[in-house]
């Protein structure tokens, strides 16, 4: 997959007021990290930022990040992480970006795409969807978007597992069992048939009939 590229700029100060600050003049905090690696505060353009996440909410992206600290001009691979947002606006608070190195396998989350309509589905069917993300383990360079699965021959009672999917050259799936449900599907649950009105009245008659009877015997 392609590579995006973002830039950002090391920060050395931080808490609540500063980052206040930030956000207000166009900025976003935000973090990077990695196993054994030092962990950076690092300031994002606003605008920059938000047409990255554009992207990368649909699919898994690697991004070669160019960090600026002082004089110098680092460059970093990583994967977004989390992002935050404020709680009324829903704009971008803060967000996270795990590093990983070229070359170097690493573990990752990639989401599944349902390719397909069901051939069960026109007989009634109903498409459930049990797992929506995969982790794997590959190079940053073999990172896919996402997995595109294909549940165009599922009849009804049948479903798709983790064995069914074909992984791209390099990606290996964490989950080790096969079997795993990926997407069934399932035949429509039958609805209870209400009681017919002439039996309910007539059942409610000879309660009514019963309960005269007995006030007679008292």
């Amino acid at each position: 997959m392609a590579m995006m590229e973002l830039a950002a700029v090391r920060r050395r100060d931080g808490g609540k007021e500063i980052n206040r600050k930030r956000r207000s003049g166009g900025k976003v905090p935000g973090v990077i990290y990695g196993k054994g690696l030092e962990t950076r505060s690092l300031e994002f353009d606003r605008k920059t930022l938000e047409k990255f996440l554009d992207t990368a909410r649909h699919g898994t992206v690697v991004v070669k990040m160019t960090v600026k600290d002082g004089p110098d001009d680092k460059e970093s691979y990583a994967v977004l992480k989390e992002v935050q947002t404020h709680p009324l606006s829903e704009r971008v608070s803060h967000v996270d970006f795990y590093e990983v190195a070229l070359g170097r396998k690493f573990r990752v989350e990639v989401p599944l795409r349902i390719r397909g309509k069901a051939a069960g589905i026109e007989t009634g069917g109903i498409l459930e969807v049990v797992t929506r993300n995969l982790e794997v383990e590959c190079t940053p360079d073999n990172v896919p978007e996402f997995i595109e699965v294909d549940v165009t021959p599922l009849g009804i009672g049948q479903s798709l597992h983790l064995g069914d999917i074909k992984f791209p050259a390099g990606v290996i799936p964490m989950e080790k069992d096969l079997r795993m449900t990926v997407a069934a599907v399932n035949a429509p649950k039958a609805e209870a048939a209400p009681a017919p009105v002439a039996e309910a009245e007539a059942a409610e008659g000879a309660s009514v009939a019963e309960g005269a009877g007995k006030e007679e015997e008292e």
